[in-house]
């Protein structure tokens, strides 16, 4: 058996549990959980090719979150379901996106038949967190007495909105940021202007340019009712998290800044003047009314209205 989890810079200790439980033939149903972009997609990957399942062999399956516009059109899922796959390192986030009982139900029916002699199947579902609860509860039942050499492996990086009955049912696997030096071996020249320690947060708003395109706004909050009626216009015609999750790392920023946590950005002058206008509680709210309404983009509430009220609150 070819170890292929070196591929994946870092993370040792979670290395370690999955070869420990390979070399005993223990794996069981796996829940890798740790910060966006640090390399749970990347071990899913290089388990299953250490498994002998790669990606696009009958032995593997996918499910990943897909947008509410697909919903139950298999062809379409399968289509934006690939988007995960290894080839492409980094994911555009959308809006609304979740895993349906579609998807899980589409899997029970590949795993009805049985692997061949000696061979394993290997699923990986990611974000597991974003799942319906239809798809949870459907998922439960498959995960209570797994299919035959059949490994489940999920990822979340917010383990606390999965089902405590799936959380039991899975042995956890941390995942950790990743050091400066991690980091440099992903990234060209290694800096971290964000101060994440996630290789995969920082290439996808490097791509993006979505840091530099709301550099504007952080500078005008809290602002006057005009203003924030044409931002939250502006912003409801596109992918509202490129807003928020920019908006939330220069916050955090701002916060590094009043607890003195050394860090250079070459966002450096806007971070010093927030920091000194805006107090430290003010910089707290900031952050917990950013991730709240982050949450609130799973549901159906009114964009206009969420993002009116955000940049009318924010500091």
């Amino acid at each position: 058996m070819t170890d292929y989890l070196d591929d994946v810079v870092g993370q040792e200790t979670a290395k370690t549990f999955i070869r420990t439980a390979i070399k005993k033939d223990n794996l069981y149903n796996l829940l890798f959980v740790g910060p966006r972009g640090v390399g749970k997609r990347s071990m899913g990957f290089a388990l299953a090719k250490t498994l002998n399942c790669p990606p696009n062999s009958q032995n593997f399956h996918l499910i990943a979150p897909i947008p509410s516009r697909i919903k139950e059109k298999n062809d379409k899922i399968y289509e934006y379901t690939k988007k995960y796959l290894p080839d492409n390192p980094l994911i555009a986030t959308e809006d609304r996106v979740s895993i349906l009982i579609q998807q899980i139900r589409n899997l029970e029916g590949r795993l009805i038949h049985m692997p061949s002699m000696d061979s394993k199947r290997f699923v990986l579902i990611l974000e597991a967190d974003q799942m319906t609860d239809e798809a949870a509860n459907c998922l439960l039942r498959t995960l209570e007495e797994p299919p035959v050499d059949t490994i489940f492996t999920l990822t979340s990086s917010r383990p606390e909105y999965l089902l405590p009955t799936i959380r039991s049912r899975c042995r956890i696997v941390p995942f950790n940021y990743l050091s400066g030096e991690q980091i440099k071996k992903i990234i060209f020249d290694g800096r971290d202007d964000f101060l994440v320690g996630s290789a995969g947060e920082i290439l996808s708003f490097r791509e993006s340019g979505a840091v530099d395109n709301v550099i504007d706004v952080f500078k005008k909050t809290p602002m006057t009712l005009k203003a924030a009626a044409d931002h939250a216009q502006y912003y409801e015609r596109k992918r509202v998290l490129e807003l928020y999750y920019p908006l939330l790392l220069l916050y955090r920023l701002v916060l590094y800044r009043k607890l003195k946590i050394v860090g250079s950005t070459r966002y450096d002058r806007e971070i010093a003047s927030k920091a000194k206008r805006v107090t430290t509680d003010k910089v707290i709210d900031a952050i917990k009314l950013l991730n709240d309404n982050i949450i609130l983009l799973e549901s159906n509430a009114n964009k206009l209205l969420q993002l009116f009220n955000v940049l009318l609150r924010l500091p």
